[in-house]
């Protein structure tokens, strides 16, 4: 039998999102990508740097081993493109023995100090797929 593992993936909150609109708060969504593939997008939360998205996307994959995911955070501009503010990374074959329950990882960009934290639950089921 192949095994393949199904992962839950969950945005919770963040907290401490850096303020990026002139006037007022930011308006922040969160992108999944697992394997280069945008796999998933949160309602965007509007008028806050503390949003809870509190979303969950499932899917199945073939070799968790070769896994890797990233949850990115994006403030919405109503004119012009949505700001980055920061990303988080994983690579799931380190997590796959194990669950993590809503654990605050810090956001990390390149050109600026990471600012803010987004809440991420995984969880990993392995299933056996028989083939006939």
């Amino acid at each position: 039998a192949v095994v393949s593992t199904r992962v839950a993936i969950t945005a919770g909150k963040a907290e401490n999102l850096e303020k990026c609109d002139l006037f007022g708060k930011g308006d922040p969504y969160v992108v999944v990508v697992l394997n280069g593939q945008k796999i998933h997008k949160t309602a965007v939360k509007h008028s806050t740097q503390q949003p809870s998205f509190n979303e969950t996307k499932q899917c199945l994959l073939a070799d968790v081993t070769k896994s890797h995911l990233t949850l990115s955070i994006f403030d919405e501009d109503k004119f012009g493109s949505d700001t980055f503010l920061g990303s988080i990374e994983f690579n799931l074959v380190r997590l796959r023995t194990s669950h993590l329950e809503f654990k605050a990882v810090p956001l990390q960009r390149q050109e600026k100090d990471p600012h803010g934290c987004l809440y991420v639950s995984l969880s990993f089921n392995p299933m056996p797929i028989i083939k006939p």
